[in-house]
C-alpha cells in the first residue's frame, strides 16, 4: 500500500506540473489579447496611400466568386459583383461553381439573366473538388491574366465602390500582397448566437487585425472581402488545398517571402453569420482544424528561415490561436482527474489557476469591449451581455474544436463542410448530444472542486448546455436548389 501511495503522489505531482504548464500556455494566449489591445491604441494607424487614378490608367481586375450549391446567395453576390464601379473593359467576373452538376445549367441561366450587358462574366465549373476552395480559386486564375484578384464568398455583398477603395492601395505600394476590408454583419441581430458572433468578429477586425497592421505584425487574409496582387500569390507558391484554411496558409507563406499586407477598417463589406448552433459549430471546427493544419505544415518552415526572432514568435502565436480550446479541455481533464484522486493542490498551482482564470476572463472581456468601443457600440451592450454572448457561447465549442485539433495532427482525412446558410440543415450528424451530456455531468464534479476552478467550469457548463440545446434545432434537412427558393425551416 505504501508503494501505491508513493506512485499516486508521483502521479499527482506530474499531473499538477502538467496543469501548471497548460495554465501558463493559456496565460500566454490571453496575454496576446492584451498586447494587441495595447498596440491598437499605442500605435498610430499607418498611412495607406489611395491615389486617385484616371480610368485609363486603372489595371485589369478579376473578381472571383467561389460558390458551392449556394442557392439565392450565388445570384445575390453575382449581381453585386456586376455592379462594381470599374471600367468594363478592365473588369472580369468569375463565378466559380464547385456545386453539383445537376444544378449547374440552371445556375448559369439565372446568373446570366441578371448580369447587365457589357459585363465580362463567366460561370466556370471544374468538375472535381480537389483542393476545395483553394483548388477552385487556382482553377479560376488559369482562366485570367489579370494582375489583381478580388475575392468574395457567396454570403458577402461588396459595395459598388469596393475596387476603387482597395486596388489603388496595391498599386501605390508594390510590397503589399493583399488588402483586407472589414466585415460587417447583415443578420447580426437575428438571434443571441449571431450577436455573439458579431461581438467576436468585431473584436477580431477592430482590435486584432488593426493592431497587427499598426504594429507591423503579419496579417492574415480572412478568405473574403479582399484584393490580392497576383504576383504575390504566385511568388508564394499559389493557393494550396492541403489545409482547410487556405487563406491563413497563403498569408503566412507570403510573409516568409517578404510580402506585407494592409488592413482597411473603413472599407466595410456586409456578410451573413451562421444562424444555428450546428452551422456555427461546424464553421468554427473547420477554422480550428485549418489553423492547426497550418501550424503543423508551416511552423517547422518558419523556424528554419532566417526571419527575425520576433517575427517567428509572432507568426507562431498567430497560427497557434487554435490551441486555446485544446488547452482548456486538457486543463479541465487534469483538474477533474486530480479531484477524483482527492488531491490537495500545491499552493503555487492553486494560485496560478486562480490567477490565470481571472486574467483570461478579464483579458477576453476587455478584448470584446474594445471591439465595441472602437466601433462606437460600447453603449449598446452591457457587461452582463458581453459575458453571456462573448464568453459563454464560445465555451461550448471546447469539445468540437478539441476534436478538430486532434484530427488536424493525427488524421489525414480532409472534409470541407461549407458553412450552412439560412434555411439549410445538416442531414443527420451532430444534434448537440455530446455537449449536453458533458454540460450536465460536469457540475457533479466541478462544484466539488477547489474554489479557483469554479469560474472556469461555470462558464464551460453554461456554454456546453447552451450550444448543445441549440444543436437540436437545425440538424436535419437538405441543401437548397439553385432556384432562388430557400428550404423552409421545419
Amino acid at each position: 500500500m505504501g508503494g501505491l501511495a508513493v506512485r499516486m503522489t508521483d502521479l499527482s505531482l506530474i499531473l499538477q506540473g502538467g496543469l501548471a504548464s497548460v495554465l501558463l500556455l493559456l496565460a500566454l494566449l490571453s496575454a496576446q489579447l492584451v498586447v494587441l489591445g495595447y498596440f491598437r491604441f499605442a500605435r498610430p494607424a499607418p498611412r495607406v496611400r489611395l491615389p486617385l487614378i484616371p480610368d485609363e490608367a486603372l489595371p485589369p481586375v478579376v473578381v472571383q466568386l467561389p460558390v458551392r450549391d449556394e442557392g439565392p446567395l450565388a445570384l445575390r453576390v453575382a449581381a453585386a459583383a456586376a455592379r462594381l464601379d470599374w471600367p468594363r473593359d478592365k473588369l472580369e467576373i468569375q463565378l466559380l461553381d464547385d456545386g453539383s452538376e445537376e444544378h449547374h445549367a440552371e445556375l448559369v441561366r439565372q446568373v446570366m439573366a441578371l448580369v447587365p450587358e457589357g459585363v465580362r462574366f463567366a460561370v466556370l465549373r471544374r468538375g472535381e473538388r480537389s483542393g476545395f476552395k483553394a483548388g477552385n480559386l487556382a482553377f479560376g486564375l488559369k482562366h485570367s491574366e489579370a494582375p489583381y484578384v478580388a475575392i468574395f464568398d457567396a454570403d458577402f455583398v461588396p459595395p459598388r465602390d469596393f475596387l476603387r477603395r482597395t486596388v489603388p492601395a496595391l498599386m501605390a505600394d508594390s510590397g503589399l500582397a493583399f488588402v483586407q476590408a472589414r466585415w460587417t454583419h447583415a443578420n447580426r441581430d437575428k438571434n443571441w448566437l449571431t450577436r455573439a458572433q458579431g461581438l467576436l468578429l468585431d473584436a477580431h477586425f477592430a482590435v486584432e487585425q488593426d493592431a497587427r497592421f499598426r504594429a507591423g505584425l503579419p496579417i492574415s487574409f480572412n478568405g473574403t472581402a479582399g484584393v490580392w496582387r497576383r504576383e504575390a500569390i504566385e511568388n508564394a507558391g499559389g493557393w494550396a488545398g492541403d489545409t482547410l484554411t487556405e487563406d491563413l496558409d497563403l498569408s503566412m507563406r507570403c510573409v516568409m517571402n517578404g510580402w506585407r499586407a494592409a488592413f482597411l477598417p473603413d472599407v466595410e463589406v456586409p456578410g451573413e453569420l451562421p444562424e444555428t448552433a450546428a452551422a456555427w459549430r461546424a464553421q468554427q471546427a473547420r477554422w480550428t482544424k485549418g489553423h492547426a493544419q497550418c501550424a503543423r505544415k508551416l511552423l517547422p518552415v518558419v523556424w528554419a528561415t532566417d526571419l527575425p526572432l520576433w517575427l517567428k514568435f509572432a507568426m507562431s502565436l498567430q497560427m497557434c490561436q487554435f490551441a486555446f480550446y485544446t488547452l482548456a479541455f486538457v486543463s479541465a481533464a487534469i483538474s477533474l482527474t486530480l479531484m477524483y484522486m482527492g488531491v490537495v493542490y500545491l499552493h503555487g498551482v492553486a494560485a496560478l489557476g486562480l490567477t490565470v482564470t481571472a486574467f483570461g476572463l478579464s483579458s477576453s472581456l476587455g478584448y470584446l469591449w474594445l471591439g465595441q468601443k472602437i466601433l462606437g457600440r460600447d453603449r449598446m451592450i452591457g457587461l452582463h451581455r458581453s459575458l453571456l454572448l462573448g464568453i459563454v457561447f464560445p465555451s461550448g465549442l471546447v469539445l468540437s474544436n478539441t476534436r478538430a485539433t486532434y484530427e488536424a495532427f493525427f488524421s489525414a482525412h480532409m472534409t470541407f463542410h461549407r458553412t450552412l446558410r439560412a434555411g439549410e440543415r445538416y442531414a443527420g450528424g451532430w444534434r448537440g448530444g455530446p455537449e449536453l451530456i458533458a454540460g450536465l455531468l460536469l457540475p457533479a464534479f466541478a462544484f466539488a472542486e477547489s474554489a479557483w476552478s469554479a469560474p472556469f467550469f461555470a462558464f464551460a457548463v453554461a456554454g456546453l448546455i447552451s450550444i448543445g440545446a441549440m444543436g437540436f434545432s437545425g440538424a436535419t434537412a437538405e441543401r437548397p436548389m439553385i432556384t432562388g427558393r430557400v428550404i423552409p425551416r421545419e
